[in-house]
């Protein structure tokens, strides 16, 4: 397919153009009379427009009031279209009767109801998608084909995977519900559990905080007994100890007494004890010295004999 250059391309976006400037113009053409806007005309120099406007509103009438079909509604059809064409005619020929329509305050673009507005909008997209069409190439065509081949096999996988994750949620959904139901049967069974359990330890603790008490009495009672006890007892035991302690500092005197009497017995026979020692000593160091003397003495004289020994020996080998 060529580009948007050849007659028959440019005679197809000229018709959908047109068509598409016809609406647009009758949108500011007023269903009800607007005298105001025929002055306005009138006054542009362009009354032929005017007096078709006021011819329309007269068809339109008369079209109204005509209650069965039939070749004069068919006739009256037929002008009115051939009025329609040539108001739009002039509106596209004529800048003054354009600026007119839409520079009258009351004329501003009517209501002409979600139909016609939908009809406008479809044939502007159909306008943009056919000169899209026409300037593409066969390439582009083949390329664009193939894109959207791909995008619909995708679109189908993804409606595919969309209704089974929809099932898979479904069935996930139910199964939380079941759940949930399951759930909320134990937590109504445990709800109640939970209130005779707190009767129950009210009950109990009630029971408990009484035998406390009870026992707690008892055990003061009892107590302040045995403190009673055991403060005559700690009487008892502090006269006892005042007592052995008076003992014992006596018995300690006495000992102390005894202690400083053997302690100088003790130093005068250890004093008699270092001086037989030292007499025993010096007797020991005497004997030692002369020990030493003698055995001098005799290693002189057994040397001696040795020597007298050996002279006799040799004389008496000598006269042999």
């Amino acid at each position: 397919m060529n580009k948007l250059t050849n007659v028959e391309s440019q005679r197809v976006m000229s018709v959908l153009g047109d068509m598409l400037d016809r609406l647009n113009y009758l949108t500011y053409v007023p269903l009800k009379r607007d005298y105001h806007l025929i002055g306005r005309l009138h006054e542009n120099g362009v009354s032929m427009v005017g007096d078709q406007v006021e011819q329309l509103w007269q068809l339109d009438d008369g079209l109204e009031n005509m209650d069965e079909p039939g070749a004069r509604r068919d006739d009256m059809l037929a002008k009115i279209k051939l009025t329609v064409r040539s108001i739009c005619r002039h509106m596209r020929e004529n800048p003054v009767v354009v600026t007119t329509f839409f520079g009258t305050a009351s004329s501003t673009p009517v209501d002409v109801g979600d139909e016609m507005m939908a009809l406008i909008k479809f044939l502007s997209e159909l306008t943009d998608l056919m000169y899209s069409q026409l300037s593409k190439t066969v390439e582009d065509e083949t390329s664009k084909r193939d894109m959207m081949e791909n995008i619909f096999n995708r679109r189908k996988q993804a409606e595919d995977d969309l209704v089974e994750l929809r099932d898979k949620l479904n069935d996930m959904r139910k199964t939380k519900e079941d759940d949930i139901s399951h759930l909320d049967i134990q937590l109504q069974k445990l709800k109640g559990e939970l209130a005779t359990i707190n009767k129950t330890t009210a009950n109990e603790l009630q029971l408990i905080q009484t035998q406390v008490k009870e026992t707690l009495e008892k055990a003061y009672e009892q107590q302040s007994i045995e403190m009673q006890a055991l403060q005559e007892t700690h009487t008892q035991h502090e006269q006892l100890l005042q007592k052995n302690t008076t003992e014992h500092r006596d018995i300690e005197d006495a000992l102390r007494k005894a202690k400083c009497k053997i302690a100088i017995e003790v130093a005068s026979t250890v004093e008699r004890y270092d001086q037989d020692m030292l007499a025993v000593t010096a007797e020991i160091d005497a004997l030692q010295d002369k020990y030493a003397a003698e055995l001098k003495e005799f290693q002189a004289l057994s040397d001696h004999f040795v020597k007298v020994r050996a002279t006799g020996i040799n004389l008496f080998l000598l006269f042999i």
